[in-house]
């Protein structure tokens, strides 16, 4: 009698744990996938996000003192505003999700997708080029404006400054409230 009751526990933690193994694995298998789905979600938004942000940057373009304001999320990574180089450019950092072909751009309008190898993972970036435009973060001021990851969205003003001479890029000035 006690021999077949212990039995039934040794059963017991036998089975429980042979139902954690396979749980555990099952759960290592799934796991990077799923991150690597909600990566290319990202992706695919930020894209959207950024085509947004073109046309308004194409809107303010048009006429002097026009401004736009864009509201823009970013939950993971960073976007930066380049004054110096007259670009934008998101940056996804140590994401397990191979976009593209390492070291390849691929161009999606006025997006730039490059997917780079890190020691253990790849970077994937987005830029956007205006070699037409000059511009400036808040104040006429250079370098490069920072906007990292938050739970609260970014509201970036865009506003055409206007150019002294004629022939000069259309100066479009970059200030976050």
């Amino acid at each position: 009698m006690f021999r077949k009751k212990g039995q039934i526990w040794v059963e017991t933690v036998v089975y429980t744990l042979i139902g954690l193994t396979v749980i555990a694995i099952i759960l290592s298998m799934a796991l990077p996938q799923i991150e690597k789905s909600k990566d290319k979600a990202l992706i695919e938004q930020t894209v959207t996000a950024l085509n947004i942000l073109d046309k308004k940057i194409s809107e303010v373009e048009q006429a002097p003192g026009n401004s736009r304001v864009v509201e823009l999320g970013i939950s993971k990574g960073r976007l930066d505003i380049d004054a110096d180089n007259n670009l934008i450019k998101y940056t996804l950092e140590d994401t397990k999700l191979e976009l593209s072909e390492i070291g390849e751009n691929i161009t999606q309008g006025n997006i730039v997708l490059r997917t780079e190898k890190m020691p253990a993972r790849f970077r994937i970036i987005l830029t956007m080029n205006y070699p037409n435009l000059d511009i400036t973060n808040k104040n006429g001021d250079g370098g490069i404006k920072t906007l990292q990851a938050g739970t609260t969205p970014y509201k970036i003003v865009m506003q055409n400054k206007e150019t002294s001479s004629p022939g000069q890029n259309t100066n479009i000035e970059f200030s976050i409230i």
